[in-house]
């Protein structure tokens, strides 16, 4: 239980961050250092000194986009709540499980909220990279960036996967392992989980798509909701 209120407390800590850092966003703050960090980072991967490694890093940040993408996210959610939903040891439906989508469904909404009034201006067309390329499939021009919902969604998800992983693998597999090999792969679960959620963030910037602001307002606005999440599951 007391878990259970630390978890609740700092899922509503990480909204309360969103709510005021959208504030000092809508009001200007941060555009100086949002456009230096953005040149600076297509700058350091584009004049690299290895163009094959330039090329490489620039395909991997599109393809880590993808996986963070609205459908991507909506089957993962869908996925995970259809896995939690039955119990198949006990043959009962765990009906608590609806909550994972419900609570995907007000961070989708917050995000279009947060477009609507924070009214915070995307990058310019001349710092996209590769507009019409077949991988993301399209490419949506909009007026608004804050906050990115492909940061947002990746947070949210890789926090309900860390959660049901280590919790599967700690009541089941991690039986036959020593505290020390559970402890590793607790601890390579995590570092695989967090590159997603770096690699997702950090291409938003350097594809051009976000600021860091508005990076920044997603990993708040996912982790706060997928906080929340975890603080209700059983």
């Amino acid at each position: 239980m007391k878990k259970r209120l630390v978890i609740l407390i700092c899922g509503i800590g990480f909204l309360f961050l969103f709510t005021v850092f959208s504030y000092y966003i809508r009001h200007g703050a941060l555009r100086n250092i949002d456009f230096a960090i953005t040149i600076k980072l297509q700058e350091a991967i584009d004049t690299s000194p290895r163009l094959r490694l330039s090329r490489l890093v620039g395909e991997v940040m599109e393809g880590s986009t993808f996986f963070a993408s609205p459908e991507v996210s909506v089957v993962a959610v869908l996925g995970t709540t259809v896995i939690v939903l039955y119990d198949w040891k006990r043959k009962k439906i765990r009906w608590g499980a609806l909550i994972i989508p419900l609570i995907f469904f007000f961070l989708v909404t917050a995000e279009i909220f947060g477009k609507s009034v924070v009214h915070h201006p995307a990058p310019p067309f001349f710092m996209i990279k590769n507009p019409t390329t077949l991988f993301p499939k399209y490419y949506i021009n909009e007026e608004f960036s804050y906050p990115s919902g492909h940061t947002a969604r990746a947070v949210f998800i890789g926090l309900l996967l860390l959660f049901f992983i280590l919790k599967k693998w700690n009541n089941e597999t991690m039986k036959q392992f020593s505290n020390k090999a559970m402890k590793k792969r607790n601890l390579i679960l995590i570092v695989v989980l967090g590159i997603y959620v770096g690699l997702v963030s950090i291409s938003r910037i350097y594809l051009g798509h976000h600021w860091l602001s508005d990076v920044v307002g997603g990993v708040f606005l996912g982790g706060g909701f997928g906080l929340f999440t975890l603080s209700l599951i059983r």
